[in-house]
């Protein structure tokens, strides 16, 4: 139903007495052309005449619509609410308007817009989801257009996709747009609203993670979007293709082998976009692990300690003829893999020579197969050695006789000293016994090696008879940095330490110019890596690198002079180092959450016996919103939530201190709560600390703007300010006659 109403300055006036005897509600909020005012359940909307003095306001309540001309200082009354017309800023067609009356809750909508959410976005293509935002139902064409700066200074868009819309208030629709730029823009046909939406660099949705060699030519690739075919070719000499697979890439991790191996070459992935990395991998290298007879039986042990297979032929000679049967055995070795033969062999042979060849080279050893007047014993086989230190072996040698010591296998980057006493020596006279200690020393940075992971190797002492010992040995080698915990907490006042770092866990780092690789817990999924503290308090620059744990950087930060750095990666083994002059920083790795999720996870005990998980939420999205949590947990735990955008508010962070300066927390199996965010909001932490299987849910919610009633005040407030409104408003009546 439709009606006209006019009401005049007595029944206003006797409706504001009527309030003043009871409780009420006054605001005073503008509304643009574009907008919608929304009262409790009351819709507010106006259309100025063209001189702008008068405008017609239509309220609608309940399916009834309620129309009026009015001017500045006039009113309408629907209901218990009464609106007055206040002033009209022509140039921005926004209206201030007065709202008296019993009611709740006043927001102000968009009658027509929408929100575009970015889901993920790579070279190939930006996955989005539209949301109508606007009041009323949104049925129009989106076109999505990527925005470049060409050399002069003109811009260009490429149209990329249209959409057709239909989405009623408040409903979603998800697409991908392919091949975008760094700037998207979306815009409504019909409606003229239009939204840019900055990407930045695009990172590629396919990676190349590890390139091994095996019987062929194995590539380990990230694809981290949707599904996509692609072409890998496998590439040698002047970029001649050796062999080419076509693949359909599922999101995660994959393994593509090539038939064929190459020592040397470079593989290619086109999935859309064209990445290449080229590889080279160090040529098979054989080592005489053991010897041993029985008899007529002799028994030999060969390893490849080499990054190439090696595929020949393996036999036993003396003085160039062969004397082992079989004449010769087929092998193959891959890297690192070992292989035992068994050959028979005339008694009267003593020194037979191992010989193996293949297309690649040829490798031979001497041994003695039978009684030996040397022996050779390691006191400790395997051991660690930090980044940079060293590391030493025991050897015994019993016996008599002159014998030269060598060491074979080992990284071409860790040196190796033999000594006796306190005399280095590559030969020595044994007398009954005798005691050598081999040094190791490992670099700062792991080359041919990989930290956590035991690397083989063997000494060799050849006797003066050419009988030739070979005894295995190991080593592996850990992060020599030993961070303290940062913050007033139990682990920081016990100055607790270990080899390994944890994610979660904020540390204190002081350096001069560069640290020691920092090497964390292996941790699989998506990280966040943060440097933050007192060098940016003093404007200082700091560089972030994330290294693999054999020592190649990864990933480095780009944040300028005075500001926290930070850099997100995927790789599940890896270490840190922090670059700059004379500096004093916070270092934190967290899980990233790029949007508010749904995660089940178990919480684990770490080695001091607590279990922590982390997470270091991206709020660019939900400025102005709120967040909220559900902690569901089978035992209780600890939920801490920190601001953590500002410098001063991520050293504040300190998720075991009982000292808490967050936004929220609470303890129980089952654990909820809200937290604000600003419109600066670009980072939350989230902690959740205890053991057992945890649940959590995150939610953005959109925060109303709601109105207190002044009836909540004294009564002698209420019936002032009413008063005072009611001169008002008569006043200005009588002013526009």
């Amino acid at each position: 139903m439709r009606t006209m109403a006019r009401v005049k300055t007595l029944t206003f006036a006797v409706f504001l007495l009527i309030l003043l005897a009871g409780q009420a509600t006054a605001l005073s909020i503008e509304v643009g052309i574009d907008e919608v005012l929304i009262v409790d359940g009351q819709v507010f909307t106006f259309d100025p005449g063209q001189s702008g003095d008068r405008f017609l306001v239509s309220v609608s309540s309940h399916g009834e619509e309620t129309y009026s001309v009015l001017a500045f200082g006039e009113n309408i009354t629907v209901g218990n609410v009464t609106y007055v017309i206040g002033s009209y800023d022509r140039q921005n067609q926004r209206l201030t308007a007065h709202i008296l009356g019993n009611y709740t809750s006043v927001r102000v909508m968009k009658k027509y817009d929408f929100g575009v959410e970015v889901i993920e976005a790579f070279d190939t293509y930006a996955k989005v989801k539209i949301k109508n935002t606007g009041f009323y139902p949104l049925n129009d064409t989106l076109s999505v257009s990527s925005s470049s700066q060409g050399a002069f200074p003109i811009s260009s868009s490429t149209v990329l996709k249209e959409v057709e819309l239909n989405l009623a208030p408040g409903e979603e629709i998800v697409f991908k747009v392919p091949n975008p730029g760094q700037t998207l823009v979306f815009s409504l046909k019909e409606k003229g609203i239009s939204k840019d939406v900055f990407l930045g660099t695009l990172e590629p949705q396919v990676e190349i993670e590890e390139i091994t060699g095996s019987k062929g030519v194995k590539v380990k690739v990230l694809n981290k979007g949707d599904p996509v075919n692609a072409t890998f070719s496998l590439l040698y000499s002047s970029n001649m293709v050796l062999e080419s697979k076509k693949i359909l890439l599922q999101r995660g991790t994959s393994w593509v082998e090539f038939s064929n191996f190459i020592n040397q070459g470079a593989v290619v992935v086109d999935y859309g976009k064209v990445i290449q990395q080229t590889f080279y991998f160090r040529p098979a290298l054989l080592v005489l692990e053991n010897i041993s007879r029985e008899g007529e039986h002799l028994r030999v042990v060969l390893k490849n300690t080499g990054e190439s297979p090696f595929r020949g032929f393996v036999s036993v000679t003396q003085n160039g003829v062969v004397v082992g049967s079989p004449t010769y055995s087929e092998v193959s070795i891959g890297p690192g893999e070992s292989v035992s033969l068994t050959f028979k062999v005339p008694e009267e042979v003593r020194y037979p020579t191992i010989l193996a060849s293949s297309d690649s080279g040829t490798f031979s050893f001497t041994a003695e197969a039978g009684a030996s007047g040397i022996s050779v014993e390691a006191l400790s086989t395997s051991i660690k050695v930090p980044l940079g230190g060293k590391g030493s072996y025991a050897l015994v040698l019993s016996g008599s006789g002159r014998v030269k010591l060598g060491v074979e296998g080992l990284p071409e980057s860790v040196g190796w000293k033999f000594y006796s006493g306190e005399s280095e020596v590559e030969e020595l006279n044994v007398d009954g016994s005798a005691q050598v200690v081999l040094v190791i020393d490992v670099p700062s940075l792991p080359r041919g090696f990989s930290v956590g992971v035991p690397v083989g190797f063997n000494v060799t002492v050849r006797d003066e008879n050419g009988n030739l010992h070979v005894i295995p040995l190991e080593f592996e080698a850990y992060g020599l940095a030993f961070l303290p915990v940062y913050g007033d907490n139990w682990l920081a006042k016990m100055n607790f330490t270990a080899e390994t770092h944890f994610v979660g866990i904020p540390y204190r780092v002081a350096a001069k110019s560069l640290t020691p690789p920092i090497q964390f817990e292996h941790y699989p999924g998506e990280k966040i890596a943060f440097s933050y503290g007192n060098y940016v308090r003093s404007g200082l620059d700091i560089t972030l690198h994330v290294l693999s744990s054999s020592g190649e950087i990864l990933h480095s930060s780009s944040q300028g002079k005075g500001r926290p750095d930070f850099v997100v990666f995927n790789e599940s083994d890896f270490m840190l180092m922090l670059e700059g002059d004379r500096f004093d920083a916070v270092l934190l790795v967290a899980d990233y959450l790029r949007k508010p999720e749904n995660i089940s996870f178990e919480l684990l005990p770490k080695q001091f016996g607590e279990g922590i998980k982390t997470f270091i939420l991206n709020a660019t999205s939900l400025r102005g919103k709120k967040l909220a949590l559900d902690v569901n947990a089978d035992r209780p735990v600890e939920v801490r939530v920190y601001y953590f955008t500002l410098n001063r508010e991520r050293e504040d962070f300190d998720p075991l201190s009982a000292d808490f300066k967050g936004a929220f927390r609470g303890k129980g199996e089952h654990v909820s709560g809200e937290v604000p965010l600003r419109p600066y909001e670009d980072f939350v932490a989230i902690s959740i600390i205890g053991t057992g299987n945890v649940s959590l849910t995150m939610t953005a919610k959109e925060v109303p703007v709601s109105v207190s009633g002044i009836g909540k005040y004294s009564g002698e407030l209420t019936v002032a300010l009413l008063a005072l409104l009611l001169v008002v408003v008569i006043a200005l009546e009588r002013r526009l006659g």
